[in-house]
C-alpha cells in the first residue's frame, strides 16, 4: 500500500480546503460516473477520472477532468492510481473517492450461473474494498470522504435482481462498518442509494437479461420466462420516466462536497418512496409491492450488448 507523504497540523491550517483538490470518481467513462465528474470538475476540483480504455479518455478528458485507467478488479491499477495522487505535481489533498463503477446482470438466483454472480460481486463490492484500502491514507491525510454509490436495490430486492442487489445490500454493510471505523479519524462515509437512473447500463440490462432467458431450459423457460419478460418490460417502462444522469451526478458532486452530509441519500423520488416502505411494511406486503407491476408487461425487443465490465458506470 502506498503511503502519502506525512504533514503536520501546523501545514494544515497554513494550506485550507481548496476548490483544486483531488476527487477520485471511478466508472466515469458515461453514465452517473461522467455525470459526476463533469459536476465536480464544474466546482474547481482536480478530477480523476477512472476508465477503461484510451477512447473513454478521450470522451470524459476536458478541463479540470483527468482520465485514469482504472478497471478496479486490477490491483496494478489500483496501485498506479495511489501512485499518481502520492505524486501529485501540486501535492493537492484527495478530497473525496466516489465509488461507482458497477455492472448489472440479472436473471433469477436458480438461473444465473455462478461465474456471473462471481463477477458482480469482484466488480460492486471486492473492487471498491480495495480502492478503499488503497486510498484511506490520503483521505485520512486531508480528513477526506468516502462516497459509495449503492442503489434502491440495496434496500429492496425486487425478483431477478437478486445478485445485484445481493452486491448492494453487501456494500451498504460494509460501509456501516467503514463509518463507524474511520469517524474517529476524520474520515467521512456517505451512501447514495439512486433508483431508477437513465443511462446506457441501465438501458443494456434488459436486452442481457433477455439474453440470458434464451438460453434457459425447457424447465426454467416454464416457470420463469413470464417473470423476466415482465421485470425488462417494467424496468423499460421506468426508465422512461427516471431521473437523467446529469442531475443524479450533480446531486452526489454536492453529496460529496457538502460540509456536514448525512449517512445516506436517497437519489430519485421512486428511492425515496421505496427506501421508507422496507422500514415499516411488513414483507410480505413489501413482496406483493415489489412484484405487483411485474406480471403483465411485455418486453421490448433489441440488439444484445456485451456485459460491461469493473471500470463501466453504475
Amino acid at each position: 500500500m502506498i503511503r502519502p507523504p506525512e504533514d503536520s497540523r501546523k501545514d494544515r491550517r497554513k494550506n485550507p480546503r481548496k476548490a483544486d483538490e483531488l476527487v477520485v470518481v471511478s466508472g466515469a467513462s458515461s453514465g452517473i460516473g461522467a455525470a459526476t465528474a463533469r459536476a465536480l470538475a464544474s466546482m474547481g476540483y482536480h478530477v480523476l477520472a477512472g476508465v477503461r480504455t484510451d477512447s473513454e479518455a478521450g470522451t470524459i478528458r476536458a478541463g479540470g477532468i483527468e482520465p485514469v485507467t482504472l478497471d478496479i478488479t486490477v490491483p496494478q491499477h489500483v496501485e498506479a492510481l495511489a501512485r499518481r495522487i502520492a505524486d501529485d505535481p501540486e501535492r493537492r489533498a484527495l478530497r473525496a473517492l466516489v465509488n461507482n463503477a458497477g455492472i448489472e446482470i440479472n436473471a433469477p438466483v436458480e438461473v444465473l450461473p455462478l461465474a456471473l454472480w462471481r463477477e458482480q460481486f469482484e466488480v460492486n463490492l471486492f473492487g471498491h474494498i480495495a480502492v478503499i484500502q488503497e486510498l484511506l491514507p490520503f483521505l485520512r491525510r486531508s480528513r477526506g470522504r468516502i462516497v459509495n454509490i449503492s442503489s434502491v436495490g440495496g434496500v429492496a430486492a425486487l425478483p431477478v435482481f437478486g445478485a445485484y442487489a445481493g452486491t448492494k445490500f453487501a456494500l451498504e454493510a460494509a460501509s456501516d462498518s467503514l463509518r463507524r471505523e474511520v469517524s474517529a479519524h476524520g474520515v467521512q462515509v456517505v451512501v447514495v442509494q439512486p433508483g431508477g437512473v437513465r443511462t446506457e447500463m441501465a438501458a443494456r440490462s434488459g436486452d442481457l437479461s433477455l439474453e440470458l432467458a434464451a438460453g434457459m431450459s425447457a424447465e426454467h423457460q416454464r416457470l420463469y420466462s413470464g417473470l423476466i419478460d415482465a421485470t425488462v418490460a417494467s424496468n423499460s417502462a421506468s426508465l422512461e420516466r427516471a431521473l437523467p444522469a446529469a442531475k443524479a451526478g450533480a446531486k452526489i458532486a454536492r453529496v460529496a462536497t457538502t460540509p456536514r452530509p448525512r449517512a445516506r441519500y436517497a437519489l430519485g423520488t421512486d428511492a425515496a418512496f421505496i427506501i421508507p416502505l422496507t422500514r415499516f411494511l411488513p414483507a410480505r406486503l413489501m413482496d406483493a409491492l415489489l412484484t405487483m407491476s411485474h406480471r403483465s408487461r411485455k418486453p421490448k425487443t433489441a440488439s444484445m450488448p456485451a456485459p460491461e465490465s469493473a471500470g463501466s458506470p453504475s
